[in-house]
């Protein structure tokens, strides 16, 4: 509401970016009509979100309408929506995801101009009509990925010229740019290009790709891996895909094959930065990354924000630490370009919560003390693990143990559609849970943090970031890994009290907040809350709290 008042008040243009298409619901949804009605002021709000969540017509006549038969209830529901004009959306959730990929485009499926159906395009006729509006609602990685295009290329661009832009939520910035900055191609998706044209491919050159592709996949066993490893491997798997679709007379496959040659060069002659193979397992789906990724992304950030606005609000609760702003403003290239203001906490935290730090030695005892606050305490219990391993382990011993409280977990349960104050629960998330969720009402009592948030440090990224902070005379540990920890720690507790009558406990099983001297970097965080001894102590101030 603070950033909507001005945005109604000045004639300028203006964009709002914030994380998700939850919160750009609730903006267009909620809160822009509440200070419409309010302040008795109207503007014209436009808003656009990433390519693929439109309806693509020359896709869907190509891959679906050609091949009736195969998809009926795609062929209803078009016949049904072509009725009232332009569609917009794409069918996701009413139709399977399969099918509505083939109805929708990504950037490399997507002809822009040069498409015949170009001036009936749902996602360009978005995008006129959000640039003719007086404010646009956007997310961050559209916006950031128009920003980073802008400092490469001041004609590539999304948004038109905007007086002021707010990034609400702007402590994800940072890393959401990085990936913009950097270049990311997908060999995933390039498969999907053969799949998707296996009528017009040869099948004996359809089979060498696909054991080519399958050989590369299945000698991936990690995550990530340095691109140089595996460069001969991927070199071979692109030189063999150019030879396949060279060999065809289809300027359609050609021209989308391009965009995935093009990208490709890019990364090969990148050399400032870290070259990424990446595996990503979603849904039994195994999906092939390449990337490239520059170690400093500051200076295109703010060459691309000068080409996009000539004002910008970054607003957040997690941006400084001790109220310094130093790490954030370096991250995104702005620490002499920059005015900063830090606000008192809103909350009074000595009054509304607590700190338990568990003395625990192994996980036998841990266990003990999860099952006795999922047992005794009264009200919902919130639980914020650092990895997906340890959220799948806890998920599984707390329903292995007899509780009277409803499980949920990030993956089992679509987190927006919960009714937080209907039923005590106990909800299990990693990173994903640190933000974006608003559970004001004070039915969690309590939040537990399974371990201090510290990234795994032998992530590549980090690895290779903290080894060049080194380079530069700076300690990695102090000016990057303990900042960026302190905000995800910050983010964490902020789930507790969300309102001037909600209270808790903060329990945290980490007793480095004690016998670390950055131990009170965090406890800085909690504004130094009392702290207490046993859960027989945390069952006494959760059942007499408010009561006297």
């Amino acid at each position: 509401m603070a950033y909507l008042v001005p945005s109604f008040y000045v004639e300028d243009k203006v964009i709002i970016s914030t994380k998700t298409k939850q919160l750009m619901n609730q903006l267009l949804h909620k809160d822009i009509p509440t200070i419409q009605k309010v302040l008795g002021k109207h503007k014209s709000v436009g808003s656009l979100k990433g390519r693929k969540n439109y309806f693509c017509l020359q896709r869907f006549i190509r891959l679906v309408y050609s091949k009736a038969l195969l998809y009926p209830d795609a062929i209803n529901w078009y016949e049904e929506n072509s009725k009232y004009g332009l569609i917009i959306e794409a069918p996701w959730g009413q139709l399977d995801n399969q099918i509505c990929n083939l109805m929708s485009a990504d950037r490399y499926q997507c002809n822009s101009s040069k498409c015949a159906y170009f001036d009936v395009c749902g996602f360009y006729y978005q995008k006129k009509e959000a640039n003719n509006s007086d404010i646009i609602v956007t997310n961050h990685f559209m916006l950031l990925s128009d920003i980073a295009m802008k400092s490469k290329n001041m004609y590539g661009s999304i948004f038109d010229f905007r007086d002021h832009i707010i990034f609400d939520e702007a402590h994800s910035v940072p890393d959401i740019f990085t990936q913009y900055a950097g270049i990311d191609l997908s060999l995933s998706s390039l498969m999907v290009l053969f799949y998707e044209n296996k009528s017009e491919i040869p099948m004996a050159s359809i089979d060498t790709i696909y054991k080519e592709y399958t050989k590369l996949v299945s000698g991936l066993k990690d995550d990530k891996y340095i691109y140089e490893e595996y460069r001969e491997s991927i070199v071979g798997f692109i030189t063999l895909a150019t030879d396949i679709v060279k060999s065809l007379d289809n300027d359609n496959i050609n021209d989308e094959f391009d965009k995935y040659l093009n990208i490709f060069n890019e990364i090969e002659s990148e050399s400032d930065g870290l070259r990424v193979l990446e595996k990503l397992t979603q849904k039994n789906n195994i999906n092939i990354n390449l990337k490239y990724i520059p170690f400093h992304s500051g200076d295109k950030f703010y060459t691309g924000l000068k080409e996009a606005t000539l004002s910008s609000v970054f607003i957040s609760a997690t941006l400084s630490t001790k109220k310094d702003f130093t790490y954030y403003l370096s991250e995104i290239g702005l620490i002499d370009n920059c005015d900063t203001y830090s606000t008192d906490n809103v909350f009074d935290f000595h009054s509304q919560g607590k700190l338990f730090v568990p003395h625990i030695t192994d996980n036998i005892e841990k266990n003990k003390i999860y099952y006795q606050l999922a047992k005794e305490v009264s009200g919902s219990i919130l639980i914020i693990c650092n990895s997906t391993e340890r959220l799948i382990y806890l998920e599984k011993f707390l329903r292995s143990v007899e509780l009277d409280k409803t499980i949920y977990s990030q993956y089992s349960v679509n987190i927006g559609e919960l009714d937080f104050s209907s039923e005590d629960m106990i909800l299990i998330g990693s990173a994903a849970m640190r933000e974006g969720i608003d559970i004001a009402g004070g039915s969690f009592k309590i939040v537990i943090l399974d371990k201090l948030p510290f990234e795994y440090p032998n992530d590549l990224l980090l690895k290779s970031k903290s080894e060049i902070i080194k380079q530069e005379g700076k300690d990695p540990f102090m000016h990057f890994l303990l900042p960026r920890a302190v905000l995800y720690f910050k983010q964490a507790i902020g789930r507790l009290i969300r309102h001037e009558s909600d209270f808790g406990v903060w329990v945290v099983f980490d007793d480095r907040l004690f016998t670390k001297n950055y131990g009170k970097y965090f406890l800085d965080v909690v504004h130094n809350v009392d702290v207490l001894d046993s859960i027989d102590e945390v069952l006494y101030y959760l059942q007499g709290e408010k009561c006297e």
